[in-house]
């Protein structure tokens, strides 16, 4: 995606009335995925407003049933040039975080959060004999 191609891609969101998005997604094992990408038409202020958008809500916006297109485009956008470029989170234990975007301004901030499973080594020796007499 060209420079033009996203600049076109972010008036095509606010005139839509888009302000603002919030991209879910999660991974582990070696694969992850974009979850959801859910969007508000409210007045955004700062990233943080995008932040208590609920997924789960019943007034959810889903920018998959704004339109199909715009949901591939950023989903393709976001996971080749921002989320494979980060901390990894969709390998061995995984991770999880979310994506906030602010609309028409194109700024964004990222939460990654990943799993990691620390392990200790340990050695012991002696005799079979010796045990016998503790």
């Amino acid at each position: 995606m060209t420079e033009n191609d996203m600049t076109g891609l972010l008036l095509q969101l606010a005139d839509l009335g888009v302000t603002g998005i919030k991209i879910i997604y999660s991974g582990g094992g070696d694969s992850g995925a974009i979850d959801e990408i859910i969007y508000t038409t409210e007045k955004v202020t700062c990233l943080e407003d995008l932040d208590d958008l609920d997924p789960y809500s019943e007034n959810v916006l889903n920018l998959r049933d704004l339109s199909t297109s715009l949901y591939s485009d950023i989903e393709d956008f976001a996971t080749s040039k921002l989320l494979d470029n980060i901390e990894d989170w969709w390998n061995n234990d995984g991770g999880y975080g979310v994506m906030l975007i602010k609309i028409p301004s194109g700024q964004y901030e990222i939460s990654n959060t990943i799993y990691v499973t620390d392990t200790e080594e340990f050695g012991h020796d002696g005799d079979l004999i010796s045990k016998t007499l503790e």
